[in-house]
């Protein structure tokens, strides 16, 4: 397998010189094309900073962070959203727009991405068969399980066809069952796809399921 994401002597800090908190401390690893990596660790142990700084919703403070062998930590304009493209966010309490329909909710992020209106049908009824939910692209947030609110997520963090799903602790709002259900679901995705996937999680239970291999913080 090929190396698609490389975190190399990461360290980052919040507040000022005069008081400055360390959150992530000289991190460093590797993460193979398709892998299934799940990163374990106490609250405040840094995960979801880890998560952040990945994405680019945050800046590291000192170290690189490599996607598909380029160094996303220095990039700026077209060239930052374009390797935000490249990786799908799914979150803990799923975000979705409560206003919207649940084929509205996936379709926001194609629309966001400048994708015609047409493709945005096709692709977001491909999406919808993929993670079980065809039957209700007309229903409201507030008329789903949290098993199928999470499943949304999913169907939107990969519309853009991301090399990269990471997942902020996607299963720790819901009970055993639907846990079980959407960890299935995503390796299911990951086969399909070879999509790799990076979870974040407290959950150790969760963490010897279905992973590859197990970072802990």
């Amino acid at each position: 397998m090929s190396n698609i994401l490389k975190i190399d002597k990461v360290e980052k800090y919040y507040g000022s010189k005069s008081s400055l908190t360390k959150a992530l401390d000289n991190l460093s690893f590797e993460v193979d094309k398709g892998e299934f990596v799940a990163i374990m660790g106490a609250s405040g142990s840094g995960k979801t900073t880890l998560l952040n700084c990945i994405s680019t919703i945050d800046k590291v403070t000192s170290g690189h962070i490599f996607v598909g062998g380029e160094d996303i930590t220095k990039l700026k304009g077209r060239a930052l959203r374009k390797v935000r493209l490249e990786m799908g966010m799914i979150f803990q309490h799923f975000n979705l727009i409560s206003g919207k329909t649940v084929f509205e909710n996936i379709e926001f992020v194609l629309k966001a991405s400048g994708v015609p209106k047409e493709k945005r049908k096709e692709r977001v009824t491909e999406l919808l068969k993929l993670v079980d939910l065809s039957d209700k692209a007309n229903v409201y947030p507030a008329n789903l399980s949290g098993g199928q609110k999470q499943r949304v997520g999913i169907a939107r963090a990969l519309a853009n066809n991301p090399e990269i799903l990471l997942c902020d602790e996607a299963t720790s709002a819901l009970d055993l069952e639907n846990t079980e259900e959407i960890l299935n679901l995503l390796q299911r995705i990951r086969e399909q796809l070879n999509i790799t996937i990076v979870f974040i999680t407290h959950e150790m239970e969760v963490a010897k399921k279905l992973f590859d291999r197990v970072a802990v913080m």
